[in-house]
């Protein structure tokens, strides 16, 4: 980075004076480290990059993807769930893959209300607003109820009667709450049946998301597609040693100094014909870019196909091809967002009738025309997977090209739960029973992937502390969104000091060669 750009951001507002100091500290390092080996012709360097899901904590994420690209880090490949999902919206709609984004994102940020998301019943915002503003609400609410419960029971006691109409009628003062109580419930179970079970419909956010894709020029999913899924040569990037055989010779003495380095733990048998195969590609040798996409993914969950659903890659599940050139890509953000009961499941019909729907259908679920479910109904896609790291992971690499960088976010209370609790804690009541099996089952296919594979943990996830926030905080002030974003921000930096590049190459291949039983896994137990 140089002075010039150094001083411009210096003097961003918006950064803390704790992100300043670490962005002096830090920048001298960081701009002289290698990310990728893949460039543009402005020498900005590309990786994949996948987002975590949490609500109101998408500061943060906007905070981390400044921390990148002001070092010049640019994304061939998105993905990210609920919050996440916004954020991947925005970089894949966003000027050109080349440019910095981040600086428009958090402008948008910044600019919206989130309490505006709340559109459903104002008793609902008012409701949530003294619920997440007041700590001790649902417990100075009980203790004023159960005063009053107890005032209404000694009144009966308290007043004598002069007949039995008057005992009686005393002796009903106390059933009073319970029946307020009787109509408050049913009318809220009467709203959230005409509210297709959630508290708003979610119609300010889809508009808005709309309004942004159309700021952007883009309109339709057809279009979005058009600009940002490019393919191998037509992605117009270098190779950082050459675009001829530089990257064929590279890869195989990589692979040669990795045998070279762990003989005793190969099983020379694969190896041989894992080398043999590689020498033989022809597909790399003149063709640094060969099987290289950019691509886009958001994560959203159908309960009623009950599968996790990647768009737009499975969109035609739902939408025709002729849907896809006049609906907006807000529309699949809107359906990764939708946490339940907070936000109406977002729902769409499906036409059993289109071509491109029965094909999808075949494809994906192996289902005949006839038996194509009438309507996807869509949740939060957290409820399966809210890090969808996985997304990007193959086992089958020639040799690393680019990184696949990762942020989580997290809280104080969360880092508190991870230090596990007690069987006397989690057995307590069986409404922790029933939390603790809830928290166990979701996500439980990202925590499967990143606990057999810790390579990911190790070299390129980072974990950005939300602190005491909390993430349904939809009255969230600008100093707090601020106070987020320099938190991502930090992290990032954090982040970029400690990656190594060449090292990762290496761990990757090992990875590699780990899941296709050329290096024997009970001899490097901590490569995985």
């Amino acid at each position: 980075m140089k002075t010039d750009a150094l001083n411009t951001i210096l003097e961003e507002r918006v950064l803390s004076r704790g992100s300043k100091d670490k962005l002096t500290a830090l920048h001298e390092n960081i701009s002289s480290k290698e990310f990728s080996d893949l460039l543009d012709a402005e020498g900005n360097q590309y990786v994949e990059f996948v987002q975590e899901g949490g609500g109101v904590w998408g500061s943060a994420l906007v905070g981390y993807l400044y921390g990148l690209e002001i070092f010049g880090i640019r994304f061939l490949k998105v993905a990210g769930t609920s919050a996440g999902a916004i954020n991947t919206m925005l970089i894949a709609a966003c000027k050109t893959k080349e440019e910095a984004k981040s600086g428009i994102i958090k402008d948008i940020l910044f600019n919206w209300n989130f309490a505006d998301f709340m559109d459903g019943k104002p008793y609902v915002k008012s409701f949530i607003h003294s619920l997440l503003n007041n700590k001790n609400f649902l417990k100075i609410n009980a203790m004023i109820a159960a005063a009053i419960m107890l005032i209404l029971i000694i009144i009966p006691f308290a007043f004598p009667s002069e007949t039995t109409l008057q005992a009686k009628l005393l002796f009903l003062i106390p059933l009073i709450p319970l029946v307020v109580t009787f109509f408050c419930v049913k009318k809220l179970y009467n709203d959230f049946k005409k509210q297709n079970s959630g508290l708003n419909p979610g119609n300010v956010f889809l508009n808005q998301m709309t309004d942004v894709m159309k700021g952007f020029g883009i309109r339709t999913v057809a279009e979005l597609n058009e600009k940002f899924i490019q393919q191998e040569k037509k992605l117009n990037l270098n190779y950082r040693y050459g675009n001829g055989m530089e990257y064929y010779a590279i890869a195989l003495n990589s692979i040669e100094e990795i045998r070279v380095n762990n003989s005793e733990h190969l099983d020379q048998t694969r190896y041989r014909i894992f080398y043999e195969s590689a020498v033989n590609n022809d597909y790399y040798k003149n063709d640094p870019f060969y099987l290289l996409k950019s691509e886009y993914i958001i994560i959203a969950t159908d309960i009623n196909a009950k599968i996790k659903v990647e768009l737009p890659t499975m969109a035609n599940l739902y939408w025709s091809e002729e849907e896809l050139k006049r609906i907006s890509p807000a529309e699949f953000v809107r359906a990764s967002m939708s946490v339940p009961f907070f936000f109406e499941p977002y729902q769409k019909r499906i036409d059993k009738d289109q071509d491109s729907v029965k094909y999808a259908w075949k494809f994906w679920m192996n289902t005949k025309p006839e038996d194509i479910y009438p309507a996807g109904v869509f949740i939060d896609g957290g409820s399966i997977s809210n890090f969808p790291i996985d997304l990007f992971h193959s086992s089958d690499v020639f040799y690393p090209r680019m990184p696949l960088f990762g942020v989580q976010l997290t809280s104080d209370l969360d880092i508190l739960s991870e230090k596990g609790k007690t069987s006397e804690q989690i057995l307590k009541s069986p409404f922790s029973f029933a939390g603790n099996i809830i928290g166990t089952l979701k996500g439980f296919n990202d925590k499967s992937f990143l606990t057999k594979h810790t390579f990911y943990h190790l070299f390129s996830i980072q974990t950005v502390n939300c602190g005491t926030s909390s993430w349904l905080n939809f009255f969230m002030k600008r100093e707090e969104k601020e106070e987020l974003f320099n938190k991502g921000f930090q992290a990032a930096l954090d982040f970029l000091n400690q990656f190594d590049w060449e090292r990762y190459k290496c761990e990757r291949m090992m990875v590699s060669m780990k899941e296709k039983k050329i290096l024997k896994e009970e001899d490097t137990k901590t490569v995985g």
